[in-house]
């Protein structure tokens, strides 16, 4: 367990050879005053998040936390709590104008508040974006995760 903790902050302190979603985002709509947060979640971070993870019978599983953090290379989370509809939109455009690398992992509407993209070589997720407008609190989330994702890790990360 300590080799995968071990290995994922290595990947993740590595200089990454292409630039994920958050980066590009945070290039393109970061403002000085501070209205756009961009976390990297570290190791530590998703070592406690894991620990916290149960199995559907209420029993931990421990091979769970192992097996989604070997599939990682990457988390990162920006928040807006400003212009969040505006920056929504701004995600949403700048997806669109990476389509030919990002398609819905489930057909999206017009109007929804929360779009889930992914990007894959193969059958392998490679990027998973999700993006989430909450207009009541007029907060702005974005999850990108990088790594090399399959089937099954969508189907924990979904439950």
């Amino acid at each position: 367990m300590k080799r995968v903790f071990c290995l994922l902050l290595i990947a993740c302190s590595i200089h990454v050879w292409g630039q994920d979603f958050a980066s590009k985002f945070m290039e393109q709509c970061a403002k000085e005053d501070g209205d756009i947060q961009c976390q990297t979640v570290s190791p530590i971070m998703m070592e406690k998040l894991m620990d916290t993870m149960t199995a559907p019978d209420g029993d931990r599983d421990e091979e769970v936390p192992e097996y989604l953090l070997s599939k990682l290379k990457s988390a990162r989370i920006i928040t807006a709590t400003k212009q969040s509809e505006k920056l929504f939109r701004e995600a949403e455009q700048l997806i669109e104008k990476n389509k030919n690398r990002f398609s819905p992992l489930v057909e999206n509407q017009p109007g929804q508040n929360n779009k889930v993209f992914v990007r894959k070589h193969d059958e392998v997720i490679r990027e998973l974006v999700v993006l989430n407008l909450n207009p009541d609190e007029k907060t702005l989330t974005i999850v990108n995760l990088t790594g090399d994702m399959d089937d099954r890790f969508m189907k924990i990360l979904s439950s």
